[in-house]
C-alpha cells in the first residue's frame, strides 16, 4: 500500500510540474511589469492638498515629489512599498497590491498632521552674572567715535534737510515702516528698558555729568 501511495505521488508531481513552472514564470513576469502609479495626497480633516511630499520606493533611491495641487506620478512594480514623508505630517507606507490589473493605477492618499514638541532651551550670552555686569558697564557702543561726533547738531540737522529722497528711497522707507508694524502684530512692542545699548548710552551720559540738574 505504501509503495502505491509513493508511486501515485510521484506521478502527480510529474503531471503538475509543468503547471507549477508556468505559474512561477507568470508570477515573475507580473512582478517585473512596470506600472504608472499616480495619485492625489490630501489631509483627512480639511481635504486640502498636501504639497512637497516625498514619495520614495523603499530600498531604492527612486521616487518623486507631489506638486502644489498634491498630485504625484511614479513608476513602480507590484509589491513595491511606497514611503510618503513630509515635514509636519505623519509618515505613511503603502504596498502596491499584487492583484493589480493593467499598467496604470490611481489612488487618493491621506496624510494626517503631526505635532513636534521641542525641548526647552536656555540661551545665556554670559557664563556668569559677574561677567555680564562687567560687559554691561564697560560696553562699547558702536558709532561712539564716528566721523559725525565732532559736528554740531544744528549742522547735522541742516545736512539732513538738504538731502532729498527720491521715489525709491521713499518707497523703501514706507515699506520699512509697514514691515515694522506687521512684525509686532499681536504682541507687545519692545521698549528700551531691556536694551543694553540704551543702558550703555545712559551710563556714559551719567558718568560724563550730562544728567546733572543745573541750578538756574
Amino acid at each position: 500500500m505504501k509503495k502505491i501511495v509513493l508511486t501515485l505521488s510521484a506521478l502527480l508531481s510529474l503531471l503538475m510540474s509543468p503547471f507549477l513552472a508556468t505559474a512561477q514564470s507568470d508570477s515573475a513576469e507580473r512582478l517585473d511589469e512596470l506600472i504608472q502609479f499616480t495619485g492625489l495626497i490630501i489631509s483627512p480633516d480639511s481635504l486640502q492638498a498636501v504639497s512637497n511630499v516625498n514619495i520614495r520606493i523603499a530600498g531604492t533611491m527612486q521616487g518623486t515629489v507631489s506638486n502644489d495641487q498634491g498630485f504625484f506620478a511614479v513608476v513602480v512594480k507590484r509589491t513595491d512599498t511606497l514611503l510618503f514623508t513630509c515635514i509636519g505630517y505623519k509618515s505613511v507606507q503603502y504596498v502596491v497590491p499584487y492583484e493589480l490589473t493593467g499598467q496604470k493605477y490611481t489612488m487618493i492618499q491621506t496624510m494626517s498632521q503631526d505635532t513636534h514638541y521641542l525641548a526647552e532651551v536656555y540661551v545665556k550670552p554670559y557664563i556668569s552674572k559677574e561677567l555680564f555686569e562687567h560687559y554691561f558697564v564697560n560696553l562699547t557702543v558702536p558709532g561712539e567715535s564716528g566721523p559725525l561726533d565732532g559736528l554740531d547738531p544744528e549742522t547735522i540737522r541742516e545736512l539732513a534737510y538738504a538731502m532729498e529722497m527720491d521715489g525709491a528711497d521713499n518707497s523703501k522707507y514706507y515699506l520699512r515702516q509697514e514691515a515694522g508694524k506687521y512684525y509686532y502684530t499681536g504682541q507687545m512692542v519692545p521698549i528700551n528698558l531691556m536694551n543694553p545699548f540704551a543702558w550703555a548710552q545712559f551710563i556714559k551720559a551719567w558718568k560724563s555729568g550730562k544728567l546733572k540738574i543745573q541750578n538756574e
